[in-house]
């Protein structure tokens, strides 16, 4: 296992490709070698350079790992996507984060349970299932945080019993006290029965915005986060998100 975490990043693609060391000029080879561990701040260091069949694509060895760079050693191809090694950017994640973006102001909040701690100042949504239990370890979590505005969208996707639970917190006089209590594990009797355009709403926007998983949270700047995000990465895009709203930016 690679101790350094950049080289964990650099790993080779499921398909070999056929190479040539020899076919490497040694000057342009030392170049390489110098410019990787220039651009990862000397944490990768290339033992072997060596051709591949694309041109301008050189195979780089370093501590038994194989990957892919550029002739100027700081990009390189890393599990399908494209790095920018100086900069640390996952640029293919970049392009991915703008085309799956939901615009902030056509979700339909209206019909979301709003909650606000602190001064409300990080504003997110989330849609969840009280069946998913990422979702409600994530509940568990949300409840600790300072300062955020949550919009919970109710999503009952994962099975038939989470639409009859969406259902029954839909329509109690109590809904956002009865749907918290079904994330928290809470199973009530709820027999009432009201109109549900709203949640058929909230579905249907989850259609159409390709939302297939729980817990899926849209940050204000449209950016989504699908499943269980570690917390400090959480909070860190949270913050990120807060920031660039307040310069009037988005991602």
């Amino acid at each position: 296992m690679l101790k350094k975490p950049l080289l964990c990043l650099l790993l080779a693609a499921a398909a070999p490709i056929s190479s040539h060391a020899d076919d490497v000029p040694a000057k342009l080879a030392a170049l390489l070698k110098s410019a990787v561990a220039t651009n990862t701040g000397g944490q990768v260091q290339v033992k072997q350079v060596s051709t591949t069949p694309w041109p301008g694509v050189y195979e780089a060895m370093a501590d038994g790992e194989v990957f892919y760079v550029d002739a100027t050693g700081r990009f390189g191809f890393v599990g399908g996507s494209l790095m920018d090694l100086k900069a640390r950017q996952d640029l293919t994640a970049k392009k991915l984060d703008t085309a799956m973006a939901i615009p902030f102001d056509r979700l339909p909040l209206q019909h979301a349970i709003k909650e606000v701690h602190g001064d409300g100042s990080k504003v997110f949504a989330v849609f969840e299932d009280p069946n998913c239990p990422i979702c409600r370890s994530f509940t568990k979590f949300l409840d600790q945080l300072d300062d955020v505005t949550i919009y919970r969208f109710m999503f009952p996707v994962i099975s038939p019993e989470s639409q009859g639970l969406a259902r029954g917190a839909w329509c109690s006089p109590d809904r956002a006290g009865v749907w918290k209590a079904m994330m928290a594990g809470a199973r009530p009797q709820l027999n009432q029965r009201c109109d549900l355009d709203g949640l058929v709403e909230i579905l249907a926007l989850g259609e159409r915005f390709q939302i297939n998983n729980t817990p899926t949270v849209v940050l204000s700047t449209g950016k989504r986060l699908v499943g269980a995000t570690p917390p400090e990465q959480f909070l860190q895009e949270l913050e990120a998100a807060r920031h660039l709203v307040a310069r009037g930016q988005q991602r």
